[in-house]
């Protein structure tokens, strides 16, 4: 297959979608009290802006990385930078809360294709000789992305609107868009499948749904309402289908063997629980800063940069401590790191002031940064090369899912213990005791996927093992946060 000419092109343009991905996962979280109270929107609400995004996700991510291999991976980036765009457009101009999460699951329909392929494209269009420098700049405009975002995010809302933090995404992609039509080149997996597992993508968004609203809803319609219990039961129940309807496939959405695989367990475990909490930290957060700390949007984004900027200032060591330590060690050690963080943030949550959050956010960034790069090395290294493209997008789908099941639990806990009539301005000791109270089930997840960690991730291959250049990519890949 022929090179493109100038390689760096199609770096540039698959940057623009990895850039506006990674920074609406934090800049949107800022906007939520300016939303609420611009589009009078409902607790809930807030909860399905994010919850709606991130349900799409997990539904469609790993479709989008097999369509891309089948029909082209250019081809299908490009057009899910134009919905993610159209989603945006639509997002910024709302004129309420469910136009809105409308919007937002566009985004996430678009946000399914720039998660899968962005990688893909980039390592497709270089060389061997220069194909780890464009991963490593591939890798540092994700962090940074991520790092900046808080500021970003933060200015947009107070100088201009919350609806900016949405319209800035378009010419970012039209710029994106341009570049790779103009310069890139089209890739696909020529030994690809032609199956598509859309049964599954409809079985497993229904299901997860059906649990995601009956946990967001409880609080109003009651725990024991004949309405909360059935939706659970039936989101259940279709989930479990959906486990029988996957085992029988011989292309399957999501291939539950590699579960087996205890270091991808140990891996997926330690994904799991620390996005979810990552994402139960940056809803809360954020509103609690300026609903009852009172500061600005752009005060509390750079209050939440010690979450973020770790990420940047760890990932130029992250193999030198991988290659001393080995992954298991690092992985623990990151996972305890955050529990601690998790543990001091609750504590001391409705007691210190932001002086006490502090050291907490600084903790929870830390174990983010340690936790990344050797999940990837332990999880993809365990991997047969014939099962790394499907256990990378199985992995994906863990981090996104947990961000949706984790935050659903934690706003429902959130819910329940904060008064009713608390959630203004004059509630900050109602609003940080909640809020304490939500931490709580990222505290337990966390505290036993660290163990799980320590069981079930073993030490990397023997020195001298020359690693597959499947697990390579998916390594780069890797040493960085996304959602």
């Amino acid at each position: 297959m022929e090179r493109a000419r100038n390689p760096w092109w199609v770096l540039i343009g698959s940057c623009t979608g990895l850039f506006v991905l990674m920074l609406d996962s934090t800049v949107v979280t800022l906007a939520l009290p300016a939303i609420r109270s611009d589009l009078d929107a409902s607790l809930d609400s807030l909860q399905w802006i994010q919850n709606a995004y991130l349900l799409t996700l997990t539904a469609a991510v790993v479709t989008a990385g097999r369509l891309g291999d089948l029909r082209g991976r250019r081809r299908v980036f490009v057009i899910g930078m134009a919905i993610f765009a159209a989603g945006s457009v639509l997002a910024g101009a709302a004129g309420s809360a469910g136009v809105l999460i409308a919007a937002r699951v566009i985004q996430g329909i678009g946000g399914a294709a720039l998660l899968s392929l962005s990688l893909a494209l980039t390592a497709a269009a270089f060389p061997t000789e220069s194909r780890a420098r464009a991963l490593g700049i591939w890798a540092a405009v994700s962090a940074i992305a991520l790092a900046i975002g808080p500021v970003v995010g933060g200015v947009l809302i107070e100088l201009a609107s919350w609806r900016w933090i949405f319209f800035v995404n378009a010419p970012v992609i039209v710029a994106g868009v341009a570049i790779l039509l103009a310069r890139g080149w089209e890739s696909r997996d020529e030994t690809a499948s032609e199956r598509i597992d859309l049964a599954g993508v409809a079985v497993l968004a229904g299901g997860l749904t059906a649990i995601v609203y009956a946990l967001v809803e409880a609080d109003d319609w009651g725990w024991d309402s004949p309405a909360t219990l059935a939706l659970l039961a039936a989101g259940i129940a279709v989930l479990i289908g959906f486990w029988r309807l996957e085992r029988s496939r011989e292309e399957p959405l999501v291939d539950f063997s590699l579960f087996r695989n205890r270091p991808y367990l140990g891996a997926s475990a330690a994904a799991f629980a620390l996005v979810g909490a990552y994402w139960t930290v940056m809803f809360f957060e954020p509103q609690y800063l300026q609903q009852g700390l009172a500061y600005s949007a752009t005060a509390a984004g750079a209050l939440i940069l010690p979450i973020t900027v770790p990420m940047v200032c760890f990932s130029p060591f992250s193999s030198r401590i991988i290659a001393r330590f080995g992954p298991r060690a690092t992985m623990t050690l990151g996972m305890a790191i955050g529990l601690a963080g998790l543990l001091l943030t609750a504590l001391l949550q409705d007691s210190s002031g932001v002086e006490g959050l502090l050291p907490g956010f600084l903790c929870f960034g830390i174990a983010l940064a340690l936790v990344y790069a050797p999940m990837s090395t332990a999880a993809m290294a365990a991997m047969p090369p014939e099962k790394a493209g499907i256990a990378s997008g199985v992995l994906a789908m863990d981090r996104v899912f947990a961000g949706a099941l984790l935050l659903a639990i934690s706003g429902a806990v959130f819910q329940a213990a904060l008064p009713r009539g608390a959630a203004g301005a004059g509630s900050a000791d109602a609003l940080a005791g909640a809020v304490s109270d939500a931490l709580w089930p990222s505290i337990v997840a966390v505290a036993i996927c660290t163990v799980l960690t320590w069981i079930l991730v073993r030490a990397p291959s023997p020195p001298g093992a020359e690693p597959h250049p499947s697990q390579l990519v998916h390594h780069q890949h890797h040493r960085r946060f996304h959602l």
